[in-house]
């Protein structure tokens, strides 16, 4: 049986008592509401990250989804935000080759810094490290 990003969605939804969103929902990550990405629930969705009944497809997901709440907490506290991606970094490494798309998006090198998401410099340091550059 081949799992669906759509059914990894409804897992952790269920497990982690998240919304799965309306029937145009395109991008769940990103339309996740906002009491759903505060610094606590990071640190949820991070623990969830280490549940070895997740698959590769669970992963992924609640990587896209830290991306994008570390991304919006560097933008409301550095260093809440940093000290976020630095745990989420220590779990990207964990498994480079799972994330590597993902790292690669937010790393924007088709984008300048200044038009780039608030978290492409530390991305790009990442992507460096793991990938080379």
């Amino acid at each position: 049986m081949v799992k669906t990003q759509l059914a990894a969605i409804r897992r952790l939804c269920a497990d982690l008592g998240l919304p799965e969103g309306g029937p145009y929902t395109q991008d769940w990550a990103y339309e996740l509401p906002e009491e759903f990405r505060s610094e606590a629930h990071f640190y949820r969705y991070v623990d969830a990250y280490q549940n070895a009944a997740y698959g590769d497809l669970e992963r992924q997901v609640l990587v896209e989804l830290t991306l994008d709440v570390v991304n919006d907490l560097m933008q409301r506290d550095g260093g809440t935000g940093e000290a976020a991606w630095s745990t989420l970094a220590t779990v990207i490494r964990r498994h480079p080759g799972l994330h590597r798309d993902q790292v690669e998006y937010w790393a924007s090198f088709d984008a300048d810094l200044e038009d780039a998401f608030t978290l492409t410099p530390l991305v790009r340091e990442l992507w460096n490290e793991l990938y080379g550059a």
